[in-house]
Parts: structure tokens; C-alpha cells; sequence
């Protein structure tokens, strides 16, 4: 590469990150963060991630979030080091597979460390979930890494994980966030109210439905065929006697990234009926990803929200306890 890498000191003589990275700007240096400019840097990011999944898959089933996190943070550390600097495997496989994509298309070490951040962000915003491999196994499912058998069960523990905070199934869709490669980074899959008709909330999806089932299905079909306005309308008038619709609604707006709108409905929801139980839960699950702060005060209120129900049996409040004061006790 031809440019001058000023004096910044390097360590060793072998290839390292560092012989491929481009001096900073002051233009990169006000970049922040990556959020709203994740196409601009989707190869890199996308790079890690595999790079994380496929160690996992492939060499190391026991590897948990907490080793990717300690391989990114060791690696942002060290852009100077030759590759045989880095031990573990994974921090190593991470090095050579970013010099590869920075070989074709360099970038700043500001700009890698933004990068890094970012990865780093998406591993720590998972952490609410009950699982230690909470983000590799998703990498890995996203990723099309895993067998099919393994798909249908990670697809099974999201469902059932969502189930039992009492989100809507197209919540569990935004969970499963899986998409072709080219959308990595939108929530791509469209709610097929057709196709999941058989799904209930407790089975998903296990035995025949029940005319009631039938008629909430039809229902369901006939709010999803409805335009934006009537939607919104809709749920102003019915709101808590159809949860569900405020909870597939409100991920609608999530994946075209109206989170305006989505407060809109949240603010005239709330000073129109009081204690709405799952209004906080959707909204908690939505912003999980982009803001964990303001996800757990949503889940917070949805804990005090519990307390005040009297319509709901002692068993279910006891459920919901526990797994809300679980969730807000894990989001970072």
C-alpha cells in the first residue's frame, strides 16, 4: 500500500492491521459511532461477525459472548501487533480475516476501532437473554452457518423465549432478525399472516386451531391488509382487548425505522388507557437492540403495570415477575 503511516510505531516485522490502515482525518475523527451508517462499513462489521460465528461452528462449540468480547477488545488494542501476537485462535482468525478486507479496501484505525465498537455494542445488547451464546448463536443462525436441525432449534428457543415474555410472534421474527446477506442489516423478513395461521401464542404452532383461533387468524389478516392510518386508528379504539396488533404494529414501525411514530402511538396509548401491561413489554422488546436504557425503564413500568392487574391469574403474574425482573436485571 502505498501511503505514509507518519509516526505511529509498529511492533514486529510480520503483517499486521496496522500496515493496513489509512491515516485518520479530521473528518473521520467526528464519526462517532456507526449507527445510521452501518451499509457504509457492513463488509468490515460483517467480516467480524462471521469470523466470530464461524470459529464457533467450526472449531469451538464451547466459545461464549464473553470470549468474542475479550478477542474484540484485545484486538482493538493491539492494531500494531503481528498476528502471531494473538493467541487464541479466535482473536487470530478475526486479525487475518480483517487484513483481507482491509487489503482491498482500507480503512482508518479510527474508523476500524468505530467498527469494533459496533460489534462490541451488538454482543453487549444481547446479554439480557438467558443464554451465554446469546449473540454467537445468533451470528451463527444469521449467518446460515448452522445445520438445519440447529436452525429449528435456535428458531424453537427464540419463539419460546418471546412466548414467555408475552411478545407477538412477529416480535420473535425481529429477535430471529434473519434476512438475506445483502439485507444484513434491516429487518428483511415480511409477516406472513397466511403462512402462520396455525401458529397460536402458547404452541406456536402446535396442533389444529380452534374456531376462536380462526376467527383471531381472520382478524389478524384483516389488520394487516389495512393502510397505516386505519392501523393506528384501529388500535386507539381497541388497544388492550388486541395487544397482539399494538405488538405487530408497533414492529412494523421498527422495521421501516419510524421510531416517531412509533412514540406517537406510545404517548396516546398511555394517556388514554391506564396500566397497559403489554404495551410496555413491546416497547421494551424494540428497543432492546438500539437503546438497552431506555428498553429496561420500558420494562420497569411493565413490572409496576403488573402489580395493578388483577385480571390476570396469580400463576401468570408470578411467571411475568420473575422473567421481567431477570430481563431488567441482565440488560447492560
Amino acid at each position: 500500500m502505498n501511503y505514509k503511516a507518519g509516526d505511529r510505531s509498529f511492533q514486529g516485522g510480520g503483517d499486521s492491521l496496522f500496515r493496513h490502515l489509512l491515516p485518520d482525518t479530521p473528518e473521520v475523527k467526528r464519526i462517532k459511532n456507526l449507527r445510521g451508517r452501518e451499509y457504509e462499513y457492513a463488509e468490515y462489521i460483517g467480516i467480524i461477525e462471521y469470523s466470530i460465528a464461524r470459529h464457533f461452528c467450526e472449531t469451538d462449540r464451547k466459545t461464549k459472548d464473553r470470549d468474542a468480547i475479550s478477542a474484540l477488545k484485545n484486538t482493538r488494542k493491539n492494531f500494531n501487533k503481528d498476528i502471531a501476537f494473538f493467541k487464541p485462535e479466535l482473536e487470530r482468525e478475526i486479525v487475518r480475516n480483517l487484513i483481507e478486507v482491509l487489503e482491498e479496501k482500507p480503512r482508518t484505525q479510527h474508523e476500524l476501532k468505530l467498527v469494533i465498537d459496533y460489534v462490541l455494542d451488538v454482543i453487549e445488547n444481547r446479554a439480557w437473554m438467558e443464554d451465554e451464546q446469546a449473540y454467537i448463536k445468533w451470528a451463527a443462525y444469521v449467518m446460515n452457518l448452522f445445520t438445519e436441525e440447529e436452525n429449528e432449534e435456535y428458531e424453537r428457543s427464540i419463539k419460546k423465549l418471546a412466548a414467555r415474555l408475552g411478545l407477538s410472534r412477529k416480535h420473535a421474527d425481529l429477535m430471529l432478525m434473519k434476512g438475506e446477506e445483502e439485507d444484513y442489516f434491516e429487518f428483511v423478513e415480511e409477516y406472513g399472516a397466511e403462512s402462520e395461521g396455525n401458529e397460536g401464542n402458547e404452541g406456536w404452532g402446535e396442533g389444529e386451531e380452534s374456531d376462536e383461533e380462526e376467527l383471531i387468524a381472520e382478524m389478524e389478516r384483516r389488520f394487516l391488509s389495512m393502510e397505516d392510518s386505519e392501523k393506528f386508528d384501529f388500535l386507539m379504539e381497541n388497544g388492550p382487548g388486541f395487544y397482539e396488533f399494538v405488538g405487530i404494529y408497533i414492529s412494523e414501525l421498527a422495521e421501516k425505522g419510524e421510531f416517531g411514530r412509533i412514540q406517537e402511538l406510545y404517548s396516546k396509548l398511555t394517556a388514554k388507557y391506564d396500566d397497559f401491561l403489554y404495551l410496555y413489554v413491546y416497547m421494551g422488546a424494540t428497543y432492546l437492540e438500539i437503546d438497552p436504557a431506555l428498553a429496561k425503564s420500558y420494562f420497569e413500568l411493565a413490572l409496576k403495570a403488573l402489580d395493578k392487574l388483577d385480571e390476570l391469574s396469580g400463576s401468570t403474574k408470578e411467571r411475568l415477575r420473575g422473567n421481567f425482573l431477570s430481563l431488567i436485571e441482565k440488560i447492560n
